[in-house]
């Protein structure tokens, strides 16, 4: 039968110990071997080159369509983080969070389609905002603990379901395959953020990493440990035609020409540190038995800390004066608002504040298991896994707004105040970039006058954990064209928990004398001096302010020690319906044939199998069933309703998942691919969830209604689709390939929010999704979300070439080039929600990727050049108690890096990210105009390392 024949690069990387290990080449005959060896010789492979040839080659053997990243040891990947790296695969773009790389699209499909595992099991994730969800934020985890990374974008029936736009497969060293008994790797980076200290933060930060690999006991026990640790600048300037929940251009002026609902300024003052823990234990004390313990932390303390301006209550034409107005396309770009009326009550007339907010996050994963192994034969192998991984995600959401007062005293005592009479703001507009504010009748810098009006905390705790084990058994058999059956199981439990509380204080549009929005504290509603715990800092567009420089110090000394915490109460009863359990139990069983066979002289290789899943979701929570139907409840102020009842409700289903895959062996070079199958992903965490709130009206019968409001659904379907994927390969005899590849996806539906008015419920309807009505009231209006009809096909190309330059004469031989394009529609839709009338495209979906590297290899000298292009995508914007979708533009990013490595196994580094200072751009329903506007600086780096 004919076999695969590796050409010289390919022993190249397996003599040096690099080639990737999720992929084994075809055994060579003894004599061809040794000759090949012989080649080997001569053949350098080194710095970036190494990644990405060892890459391709890990391609051209795998069984799947997919595409790989690293070189199979620590430290080798030349990424800071591993969604750089990801994110120059054809098909994968990245989203940016704080200037960086965080989250991954795949082929136009955002988190809520992507299956992330490390080392095989699934992984917690940390991605939770102001929800629970399935997205993984892939800056957790250091590229320096991770030696390989995988996207399979065609799944074969042994890989874990979840994967409806790819399988992102993450792997740490195995210690016995390093390439020495002993080695050793220590990193130290010095890093530069060049607009850091534009807006107060410290410029400088340091990241270091140190590793060991080592063989023991005649090479029958491997130890691997690592340690990453990251302190870097975390800062940014920002502009937005919103704030809080006033987004966008939905008022209009006396003329009818939309102007924007608030506006905010900000800066950004912060630092990333992260510190992640790697160890492997392998023990083989034999070719039949393995047994490996794996541990992976990382904890990604986040210190978010922002100041600025905000202009908000601009929606209302009639309680404020609104004159010199500028209209560009349409839209006003430019205007004077003066206030009217010091004395307006629940945000319904316009005030000016400076606001400080600490959005820090704490971030917290925990990943181990242990893996068994036996070799039963040569023919059988059996393999037992049994794993947890645990994601925490805290948010402190606090927010200080202080305003300009006019205030009355009577000798010391102060017995009346108002906002400050005769305020006035002008704005004019850049563009999409950031505007110029100034304000008349109000200074905000003055602390005689400027005073807490607000206080506010929305913490948020999200908790995800995994528990799984796992059967796996593989037989070699002759029959035919099968090679090898595998069969396995896989049983896993999911908890998803959701805590979510809030402490108000004060009147975000001002407090006078008898009004105060919101009061959960102990003391009366007054406007606070705010002397010794602000600073004087200033923000691009808008006035020098007051800043907070001590929320607890201040918190403190107005309510007392530890009196301003989070808390559940009735008055906001989110509090309770957006606190509950999710739980997912899965039992997932397959069956896979591997194949091998010949078409003529094509040799055809694949595999074709089927898993079937079965799903038991369960969500538990609070409902409203109406006063005297639920069991007594007291909030965290002491308050107890009987109003809200404990429930536990949700579905089963199960999914029978077909799959083909099937690789042409044309030439030794040129290879053809053909996928095929049914994948399923789980809808959005935050979209499951089992509470709900409720109001009751009168129809026009004079019967009750009961209405109800919830979070979400656990009766929501999986995501579904049926996939094709086409691909042609051809790799050249001295490293490098070109390769074109065709994809087809046809999803069922989506998740989007919807609103039904009591014409279209019914009992049925709540008994569908699993509410029950109260006794003496009828099916009132219902808010959820459902799965639509929108679904429809994603269908795509991928192009992608790299190339060596090894006949070019001296140093130029080092040279190389990698680039890749994708070109990805659909037609797919989503509600435009609160800022589009129209339909969306789905979440993600960039029409245009392109990305291209070029290095240059010379010696001990290696550099790299990446610059990656996407087009405009819909990204799904959190809102306070919701999000709306709004419309990322396109940006084109440039990161370098340049190493010289001497003889002694020293290293010096030197590389810079956000080259050209790309910003985020955002649409907020109208195009050229602001919608938010930031920008992040660049970031410098450099450093040494060490290999021994």
């Amino acid at each position: 039968m004919k076999t695969f024949k590796p050409n010289m690069i390919t022993l190249a990387l397996f003599a040096s110990g690099m080639a990737l290990s999720s992929v084994a080449v075809a055994q060579q005959p003894a004599e061809n071997q040794q000759q090949a060896e012989q080649d080997v010789e001569v053949i350098a492979v080194s710095g970036v080159r190494m990644s990405i040839l060892s890459a391709l080659d890990a391609k051209r053997n795998s069984d799947v369509v997919g595409d790989f990243v690293g070189g199979g040891d620590l430290g080798v990947l030349p990424d800071p983080s591993i969604a750089d790296a990801l994110g120059r695969i054809p098909g994968v773009t990245t989203v940016r969070d704080s200037g960086q790389s965080s989250q991954l699209n795949i082929r136009g499909m955002n988190g809520d389609f992507i299956q992330t595992t490390l080392n095989g099991r699934e992984q917690a994730s940390t991605s939770g905002y102001t929800e629970s969800t399935r997205w993984m934020a892939f800056d957790q985890y250091p590229a320096e603990l991770i030696s390989e990374a995988a996207v399979f974008k065609s799944p074969k029936a042994s890989h874990i379901e979840g994967g409806v736009a790819g399988l992102v497969e993450l792997k740490t060293v195995n210690p016995l395959h390093g390439e020495k008994e002993h080695n050793f790797n220590a990193s130290v980076r010095a890093s530069y953020n060049d607009s850091a200290s534009d807006v107060g933060a410290d410029e400088f930060g340091e990241r270091y990493t140190l590793s060991y690999t080592g063989k023991f006991m005649d090479d029958t026990l491997g130890v691997a440990l690592g340690y990453s640790h990251l302190n870097q600048p975390n800062s940014f300037t920002k502009a937005r035609a919103g704030a809080d929940s006033q987004i966008g251009y939905g008022p209009t002026d006396a003329a009818g020409n939309p102007r924007a609902a608030a506006f905010q300024w900000q800066a950004g003052t912060g630092e990333d540190k992260r510190d992640g823990y790697m160890a492997s234990l392998v023990y083989q004390p034999n070719d039949s038995f393995t047994a490996q313990f794996d541990y992976f932390k990382s904890k990604f303390d986040r210190k978010d800390i922002r100041h600025g301006i905000t202009v908000g209550g601009l929606g209302n034409l009639s309680t404020f004066d609104l004159s010199n107005t500028t209209v560009e396309g349409g839209v006003v770009t430019g205007a004077t608002v003066s206030l009217t009326d010091p004395k307006t009550t629940f945000d319904s007339s316009p005030w000016f504040e400076a606001r400080s907010e600490d959005q820090s996050t704490v971030s917290d994963t925990d990943s181990y298991g242990l893996n068994l192994e036996w070799k039963i034969d040569d023919t059988q192998t059996l393999t037992f896994d049994i794993s947890r991984s645990e994601g925490t995600k805290t948010r402190k959401d606090r927010l200080v707004t202080m305003h300009a007062y006019d205030l009355t005293y009577a000798g010391d005592e102060l017995v009346a105040w108002e906002e400050a009479a005769g305020q006035s703001f002008t704005y004019v507009g850049n563009g999409e970039e950031i505007p110029t504010a100034s304000f008349s009748g109000v200074d905000f810098t003055d602390l005689d006058n400027m005073r807490l009006s607000r206080y506010e905390e929305y913490p948020h705790l999200y908790t995800d954990k995994v528990d799984a084990y796992k059967f796996d058994y593989k037989k070699y058999v002759e029959l035919g064209p099968v090679t090898s059956f595998e069969v396995g199981a896989r049983f896993s439990e999911r908890e998803f928990n959701s805590d979510r509380g809030t402490f108000l204080y004060g009147a975000r549009d001002g407090q006078f004398n008898g009004y105060c929005a919101d009061n959960l504290s102990d003391i009366e509603c007054t406007p606070h001096m705010v002397d010794g715990f602000v600073s004087v800092e200033s923000v691009t567009g808008a006035p020098d302010h007051l800043v907070v420089t001590d929320f607890d110090g201040l918190a403190s000394s107005i309510f007392g020690a530890g009196n301003y915490e989070g808390k559940k109460v009735f008055s906001r009863d989110w509090t309770f319906v957006e606190s509950g359990l999710l739980t997912e139990k899965v039992d997932a069983y397959y069956l896979m044939a591997n194949l091998e066979t010949e078409l003529g002289d094509v040799l055809v290789t694949g595999n074709i199998g089927v898993r079937y899943v079965k799903t038991d979701v369960k969500s538990s929570g609070v409902q409203n069933v109406g006063a005297g139907k639920g069991t007594p409840i007291t909030d965290d102020v002491g308050v107890t309703q009987d109003n809200y009842d404990y429930v536990s409700y949700g579905p089963e289903y199960s999914d029978t998942l077909p799959s083909l895959n099937l690789n042409f062996q044309l030439t030794d070079n040129d290879v053809v691919r053909f996928a095929a199958a049914k994948v399923m992903g789980r809808p959005p965490v935050g979209q499951l969830k089992g509470g709900a709130g409720s109001w009751n009206d009168q129809n026009s019968n004079g019967e009750t209604q009961y209405n109800v409001w919830t979070k979400g659904s656990p009766y929501l379907d999986p995501f579904r689709a049926t996939q094709l994927d086409l691909s042609y390969e051809h790799y050249f005899e001295d490293g490098g390939a070109v390769t074109a590849a065709l994809f087809w996806k046809d999803i069922e539906s989506l998740v989007e929010k919807q609103f039904f008015d009591p014409s279209q419920t019914g009992q049925a309807f709540f008994d569908e999704l699993g509410v029950e009505i109260p006794e003496g009231q009828v099916a009132g209006a219902f808010e959820t979300f459902v799965n639509n009809d929108k679904g429809g096909y994603i269908r795509g190309i991928e192009l992608a070439g790299t190339m060596t330059f090894d006949e070019l004469p001296g140093i130029f031989s080092g040279l190389g080039v990698t680039a890749s394009y994708s070109y990805t529609e659909s037609e797919t839709e989503i509600s435009g929600g609160n800022l589009y009338g129209q339909t969306l495209p789905l979440p993600g979906l960039s029409e245009n990727v392109w990305s291209t590297t070029a290095f240059w290899d010379i010696g001990n000298f290696s550099s790299h050049v990446n610059v990656r292009y996407r087009d405009e995508y819909i990204l799904n914007m959190p809102i306070p108690g919701s999000s709306t979708p709004v419309q990322a533009q396109d940006y084109l990013t440039m990161d370098a890096q340049a190493s010289y490595a001497f003889e002694n196994g020293l290293e010096v580094v030197v590389s810079v990210n956000n080259l050209t200072d790309e910003p985020n751009v955002i649409a907020y329903g109208q195009e050229g105009v602001l919608g938010e506007y930031t920008e992040f600086g660049r970031q410098y780096y450099l450093g040494l390392n060490f290999k021994y």
